[in-house]
């Protein structure tokens, strides 16, 4: 496809917002929804635009029009209908010089004026970047090209955070995988190439394929390693480069642990402030003698006793009900990290060394919380693991950047409203996480700490945490969550707000500080290196299995 053919003509009524362009032969051919295309006016003045709609026209088959009982009898004679395509595309810039990018155009094109597609190369040219620069990986192709015209993104902005949002089947993980790969793999210049390390909280088994791949021998990108961590009574455990999650309750304060000690009992948002002052004094006893891990996992009894000592006698400054309601939770929390998950260790396997270890040697970590890697873990139990994580990575990466050694990592959140929720629209169990959360989106940028959120729906996420989102990847979403997501991108053309609800698997808006076009792009994701079995059904061949083993039984019977 040359891109320097014209393909149409702008029309009167075009703006510095919109152009109005009735497309040629050519246009009519080639054109799709979603190209980049340049109106060139004979006083060389240069508009990008992005074609949002196609429309044809015909006079003879307009509504209304004199030839509707002709049309209605399938009777218009041929040769009278004549049909002519006009075309809407929202303005992207201007631009005056190669290389130095696009600006707010001054006047639209004059009517007459040449409307040309703009290809790869010369998008290039005209934004001042090459195919080869360092720090940026493509993404999958720009909607409507053929050919490989993918979007750049500016990995250096990654650590602004970014939004994968998009309704169950719309391809958002597959996306997600792909861009993890891109990430595995980014120019450094030279030939050189590196790999953003990564933590992916895997709700459903999505990026094991990773794991897999990597356990056969596969490299993925330039990772030094891919580990999946899974919870100890999983049989995966067994497996060549998986871990079991172990966690030290020493990194929480006195009262980060009281308040999730209690919520974890009462499994809501609202948790009893008594019952959370009460814990936290009685823990607070025990500072400097017993550490918060050993003290829940072998020193339970002590810290009834101290309870007792709050609650009962003369000398008692909570009430007895309070005490045994605070026992009750305690015994929860036991119960289930010691004695049924055997989560706790005073050497954890997630500690500082092991951030010290995958940032050093970027790798690409997998905490496994599907059915097979977390068996039998409650949404409650998960959120202490996710607080635990953001946590110690916020504590560690400070200190990085305190002595001056920048690190990078990415956290990546598959059902992030479950670890981030908006108590007015999503009531699911409250959860310790989201403090850390909000802390790494409101301040985890300065020291290289980038969250990757992804939900099917947004509008269930802290609004706090979304605001601090700068880039956003938008798959098909609900019709709820359109007007959300549009406030949230700060603002969508309504063309493009149209498509959010309809758009095919694997399509996507891209918009935000990593998207180097600088305006949003509907995109379709690339293909992944390594396959995503997750993704994949097989109807057909179950049923017809399924339709083998009844005629076998019917068959044997009949015997």
């Amino acid at each position: 496809m040359e891109s320097s053919k014209v393909i149409g003509y702008v029309l009167s009524g075009s703006t510095t917002s919109v152009l109005k362009i009735q497309l040629n032969g050519e246009g009519e051919r080639v054109a799709r929804e979603g190209m980049i295309v340049a109106a060139r006016d004979p006083e060389g003045f240069l508009v990008l635009a992005r074609l949002d709609s196609i429309k044809p026209f015909d006079a003879v088959y307009a509504e209304g029009s004199g030839w509707s009982e002709l049309i209605k009898h399938g009777s218009v004679p041929q040769g009278l209908s004549t049909v002519h395509v006009v075309a809407e595309a929202t303005v992207l810039g201007s631009s005056t010089a190669l290389g130095e990018g696009l600006s707010e155009p001054p006047r639209p094109p004059w009517p007459g004026s040449e409307v040309t597609l703009v290809s790869r190369s010369e998008l290039e040219a005209l934004l001042g970047f090459s195919r080869d620069r360092p720090g940026v990986v493509w993404f999958g192709r720009l909607l409507g090209y053929e050919d490989a015209v993918g979007v750049p993104l500016n990995v250096e902005n990654l650590t602004m955070h970014l939004g994968v949002f998009g309704e169950t089947g719309s391809g958002k993980s597959y996306g997600v995988g792909y861009l993890i790969e891109l990430l595995s793999r980014i120019p450094l210049g030279g030939g050189e190439y590196g790999a953003f390390p990564a933590i992916v909280v895997d709700a459903n088994g999505d990026y094991l394929d990773y794991h897999d791949g990597y356990s056969r021998g596969e490299a993925i990108g330039e990772y030094s390693e891919v580990v999946r961590l899974v919870f100890p009574r999983s049989n995966a455990r067994y497996l060549s480069y998986t871990r079991e999650v172990s966690i030290s309750l020493d990194f929480f304060t006195a009262r980060e642990l009281s308040e999730f000690t209690i919520a974890y009992r009462s499994g809501g948002f609202e948790i009893n402030e008594l019952q959370v002052s009460l814990l936290e004094r009685a823990l607070k006893e025990f500072e400097g003698i017993y550490g918060f891990t050993e003290l829940i996992s072998s020193r339970l009894g002590e810290l009834y006793e101290t309870i007792d000592g709050l609650t009962k006698g003369p000398g008692a400054v909570f009430h007895h009900q309070t005490g045994r309601a605070v026992k009750s939770a305690l015994e929860k929390l036991h119960r289930d990290l010691v004695i049924e998950h055997q989560l706790l260790s005073q050497s954890p396997r997630l500690d500082e060394r092991f951030i010290d270890t995958i940032t050093r040697n970027p790798s690409l970590v997998i905490v496994d919380f599907s059915a097979e890697g977390a068996p039998g873990v409650a949404l409650p139990l998960k959120q202490l693991i996710i607080a635990y994580i953001a946590r110690l990575l916020y504590k560690e990466f400070t200190r990085f950047k305190v002595t001056g050694d920048e690190r990078y990592i990415a956290l990546v959140l598959e059902e992030a409203q479950n670890y981030v929720p908006n108590p007015r629209n999503y009531p699911v169990a409250w959860s310790i996480a989201r403090d850390y959360l909000s802390l790494i989106a409101t301040q985890g940028r300065k020291f290289g700490i980038c969250l990757v959120l992804v939900s099917q729906r947004p509008s269930f996420i802290d609004p706090v945490v979304v605001s601090m989102l700068n880039t956003f990847m938008i798959y098909r979403s609900p019709p709820d969550d359109v007007a959300f997501i549009s406030k949230a991108v700060g603002g969508l053309p309504p063309q493009l707000r149209e498509k959010l609800t309809r758009l095919p698997r694997g399509t996507l808006l891209i918009a935000g500080q990593m998207n180097m076009l600088g305006f949003p792009v509907m995109a379709l994701a690339g293909e992944r290196r390594v396959s995503h079995r997750m993704g994949k059904t097989r109807v057909v061949e179950a049923l017809r299995r399924a339709k083998k083993r009844a005629k076998e039984r019917i068959s044997i019977g009949a015997r």
